[in-house]
């Protein structure tokens, strides 16, 4: 009898000491399942981005294009746009459902290291290969008149601005196969923002019979309105690791990492009352040949460098370095032909132009 009370107590004993174990080891079998199903049935994305300083440059197209070639021309580089934001944290999460081939997401940029005031807000949502992004931004900065600001005919040296621009994007995810070295995505987009502008006038010369420059050349307009169709592409190696697409999808460790989006555009602007106004009086009352721009747009944003991906059962993390270039150009002419006698042309162009180091970390479950 005793002998019995003894194997009991000691059984007792064992099997209360074992019960966390057994429990633990029961809850994970009970629940594996369910998490297995819950974990194949979403996949999630983030990743964070810092830009610890841009370097900008900017000034007038046309101007900067003249000089580079070679040509003695009155037209010449008299404007400069100063960009508020010099250095950026992005920070970017998505939630996909696999079944559904469904997934949405954001995106957030600030104007400062880590903490600082949102400029630019970007949403997504995709089915299947297709995506619709859209983006709202600002841009900050002071534009500055480099030149004689006595003909301006009333328009400050130097003005500062704070314009917002929208995006709105459709893109299509071109079919990969593992033959493939990095997947590629195309779309059409609509862009409208404002921008300071240099504007560049032409007369119609009766004594020499052709265009030629006008008495005062070059002006500025510090809020000229652009709304421009563009054709996009893009690609981002990093991406492709971590979701293990195409040939570059198979690497681990060490490799290039390439990323770009880019746009290029045909739309419209329009040269402002005021600036019609002073260009008007300052080119001897000829009249205004056309206040209607086409506008060309270039946008562009590349970063190259290294990247670090890694596979861990379920966690696809990635590292990146690298530098990056990015800016727009814009020119624009009149859809009203050659200018004739006793008017005088002006069309504007602008470019903008930012470089600097980025770091970027990504994970994928």
């Amino acid at each position: 009898m005793k002998e019995c009370i003894v194997i009991r107590l000691v059984f007792l004993i064992v099997l209360i000491s074992l019960w966390p174990l057994l429990y633990t080891s029961a809850e994970e079998t009970i629940t594996q399942p369910t998490t297995t199903k819950v974990i194949d049935y979403f996949s999630s994305y983030g990743s964070f981005a810092i830009l610890p300083y841009n370097n900008w440059a900017s000034g007038d197209w046309d101007a900067s294009s003249d000089k580079f070639f070679g040509y003695n021309t009155p037209r010449v580089n008299q404007f400069k746009v100063d960009m508020a934001q010099t250095a950026t944290t992005i920070y970017e999460g998505g939630l996909f459902f696999k079944k559904l081939n469904f997934g949405l997401g954001a995106a957030l940029k600030t104007d400062n290291n880590f903490i600082g005031q949102i400029n630019q807000f970007m949403g997504f949502l995709n089915i299947n290969v297709f995506e619709v992004r859209i983006e709202y931004s600002r841009l900050k900065g002071t534009a500055r008149w480099l030149g004689d600001s006595t003909r301006l005919g009333g328009l400050p040296p130097s003005v500062d601005f704070d314009n917002q621009l929208l995006n709105i994007d459709l893109l299509y995810d071109i079919p990969i196969s593992p033959q493939d070295p990095f997947s590629l995505y195309i779309g059409l987009g609509y862009s409208s923002y404002n921008l300071p502008v240099q504007i560049n006038c032409l007369i119609y010369d009766e004594q020499r019979d052709s265009v030629w420059w006008a008495p005062v050349v070059s002006f500025y307009q510090p809020d000229m309105k652009f709304s421009v169709y563009s054709f996009l592409l893009g690609f981002d190696t990093m991406k492709d690791a971590l979701f293990r697409r195409g040939i570059l999808g198979t690497f681990e460790g060490f490799s290039l990492w390439a990323w770009t989006q880019d746009r290029f555009g045909v739309g419209s602007s329009k040269i402002s009352d005021p600036v019609k106004q002073a260009v008007e009086a300052a080119n001897d009352g000829r009249t205004l040949w056309s206040a209607s721009q086409i506008a060309m747009m270039v946008d562009y944003n590349l970063t190259l460098g290294i990247q670090y991906v890694k596979h861990i059962d379920r966690f696809h993390i990635g590292l990146g370095i690298g530098y990056n270039i990015g800016g727009q150009t814009v020119t624009c002419v009149t859809p009203k032909g050659t200018v004739e006698s006793g008017y005088v042309d002006a069309s504007p162009s602008v470019y903008l132009f930012h470089h600097g180091p980025m770091i970027k970390g990504s994970i994928r479950f």
